[in-house]
């Protein structure tokens, strides 16, 4: 009796109410945000933003909006977050894959709901932090995904129907030792041996590490010399997402501007909030065998010229004459 009681209190906190602005995550459509608290400050929270010690559990409510005409039902859950392999691009997990870390430790009675036309619904969670969670900042979210596709994407070719989401993102420090850390990873440069004497470019590719236990916003800074200090352009993606302990990205960037015969310098550093810093060099020597070859033929046919010339100065024998 007491958990049927307990199960229809949470399923009425799905309390619907008059939809307010988005101000937070949200498509246009519906929007996903941390519940108001009774007297909320001058700045609403636009994120879930919480600190436990392991073994605890927070209880704590999200709002979903539907911003549309029509009712809009959704289904409700907890995912990890991750940064995507290319570019580092800031990603929750779906609903069907397997939640490792806060995503787990997400619990709500109310995992559908329905949304009528301009109006709100609070939907109440909790967050059981492990025993034997490590340290630092955990980062998931709370989603609302339609319950059914309603948007058409092109896939080579062919459309096919998909379920969105939008989230509230959950920053959970767990109490304990904090170490950020960044590091720069596998910094290449393909420059190759260039055909061409004129317009030599290159591309060069490396990996950001959020190697600590906080989640960061890093920033790249790509600096590419030549021989004698000549500045070499640079055109290409950078970090531009929370990273989340543990994860990376590879970027890309192209350079212009190198010499037939150089030596190219590429130095990246990556630097974030509180004096976090790490960087990578890498030195590659450039030769154009086209530019080489037209050299030695230009020095070959310069000696053969001078030799010429200096046969043509040089003094002709004189005949000698037998007396009779």
């Amino acid at each position: 009796m007491r958990t049927l009681a307990a199960v229809l209190a949470l399923t009425i906190g799905a309390i619907l109410l008059p939809a307010t602005p988005a101000v937070a995550a949200g498509n246009g459509e519906w929007s996903v945000t941390p519940t108001p608290a009774r007297n909320p400050g001058p700045t609403p929270r636009l994120m879930f933003f919480l600190d436990a010690p392991a073994g605890q559990t927070l209880r704590e409510s999200v709002r979903v909006s539907n911003l549309t005409t029509g009712p809009r039902s959704f289904l409700i859950y907890g995912a990890d977050a991750y940064n995507t392999p290319h570019n580092g691009g800031f990603a929750f997990r779906s609903r069907d894959e397997k939640q490792a870390d806060l995503g787990s430790w997400v619990t709500s009675q109310v995992t559908t709901v329905e949304v009528p036309a301009r109006t709100s619904a609070d939907i109440p969670f909790t967050i059981t932090v492990p025993k034997n969670a490590t340290p630092g900042d955990h980062v998931g979210g709370i989603l609302a995904m339609e319950a059914q596709p309603g948007a058409i994407a092109d896939a080579d070719g062919a459309a096919v129907r998909v379920q969105r989401a939008v989230a509230a993102r959950v920053y959970l420090r767990v109490a304990g030792t904090v170490l950020p850390g960044l590091s720069v990873r596998d910094l290449s440069v393909d420059i190759g041996a260039p055909l061409l004497p004129v317009g030599t470019r290159g591309d060069l590719e490396y990996r950001v590490a959020n190697i600590g236990n906080v989640h960061l916003v890093p920033t790249a800074e790509i600096k590419v010399t030549g021989l004698f200090g000549h500045r070499i352009s640079v055109t290409g993606s950078a970090p531009a997402s929370d990273m989340v302990p543990g994860a990376d990205g590879a970027f890309t960037a192209r350079t212009s501007g190198i010499w037939p015969f150089d030596v190219v310098t590429t130095r990246v550093t990556v630097r974030s909030d509180g004096d976090v810093y790490a960087a990578r060099s890498k030195r590659t020597p450039v030769i154009s065998w086209t530019a080489l070859a037209v050299l030695a033929i230009l020095i070959l046919f310069v000696w053969w010229r001078l030799r010429r010339r200096l046969r043509s100065r040089s003094p002709r024998p004189r005949a000698l004459v037998a007396a009779g």
